[in-house]
C-alpha cells in the first residue's frame, strides 16, 4: 500500500475505489516530468509532474496541479480511477463530470422553485387559468343579474 501526503480518509477512499475496480499497482507505469507554471527555479529543476499509464486498458493520465510530487501522484491515481470508472459506462471522465455538474445545478434549482403565479394557476374544473375563470364567472354574474328599474 502506497502512502501519499494526504489525509488517512482520502487514502482509504482511493484504496477502496482501486480495490473495487480490481486495479493493481503492478499494472500502472508511473513516470515523472518537469512541471510548468508558477514556482520559479524550484519547479524548473524538479520532476513534480506525474504521468500514469494503466497498461491493460491503455488509459494515460497526467497531473501537474501541485508543486508536490506526492500530491500529484495521489491526484493522478484518483484521475485514473475516475477515468476507468467512467469507461465502464462507455463515457470519459469529462462527460461524467459534466453530467454530475448538470445534475447538481438542476438539484439546486429545484430547491428554489418560485411559487406559482396566480395568473397561471388552473381552475379546478374548467382547465382555464383561475384569473380567466374568475373573470368569466364575474361577467356572467353581472350580465345575468336581474335588471332593476
Amino acid at each position: 500500500m502506497l502512502r501519499f501526503p494526504v489525509s488517512a480518509q482520502k487514502q482509504t477512499d482511493l484504496n477502496e475505489r482501486m480495490r473495487q475496480l480490481q486495479l493493481v499497482e503492478g499494472e500502472i507505469d508511473e513516470t515523472y516530468f518537469k512541471a510548468s507554471g508558477p514556482g520559479g527555479q524550484k519547479t524548473n529543476k524538479t520532476l513534480t509532474g506525474v504521468t500514469l499509464l494503466h497498461r491493460p486498458s491503455g488509459v494515460r493520465v497526467r497531473c501537474q496541479r501541485e508543486r508536490s510530487q506526492g500530491i500529484n501522484r495521489f491526484i493522478a491515481r484518483r484521475l485514473l480511477v475516475e477515468e476507468l470508472e467512467a469507461r465502464r459506462t462507455g463515457k470519459t471522465r469529462h462527460e461524467v463530470k459534466a453530467e454530475h455538474l448538470r445534475d447538481e445545478k438542476d438539484r439546486r434549482r429545484g430547491s428554489r422553485k418560485k411559487p406559482e403565479h396566480p395568473m397561471t394557476m388552473q381552475a379546478p374544473s374548467t382547465g382555464l387559468p383561475s384569473s380567466v375563470f374568475d373573470l368569466a364567472k364575474a361577467m356572467s354574474a353581472y350580465y345575468l343579474r336581474p335588471l332593476s328599474p
